[in-house]
């Protein structure tokens, strides 16, 4: 993926997307932690919930300055 234009936008703004993508991960891992220990997801539900985690940390690493 080609991340030259996030890098031209402002610092705030890279940093702004970089936080967010940081707390999706957070409380994606959070959920993933409740739901397990309570049982509450099915199965594909609990695998839907590790892809979306990992897509989203995938996007952040992208994004990080080198």
């Amino acid at each position: 993926m080609d991340t030259t234009s996030f890098q031209r936008l402002p610092q705030s703004i890279q940093q702004m997307v970089l936080d967010g993508l940081d707390n999706e991960v957070q409380a994606g891992l959070e959920r993933l932690d409740n739901a397990k220990k309570d049982g509450t997801l099915a199965p594909e539900q609990t695998a839907a919930l590790e892809g979306d985690i990992r897509r989203a940390a995938e996007l952040r690493n992208r994004f990080s300055p080198a």
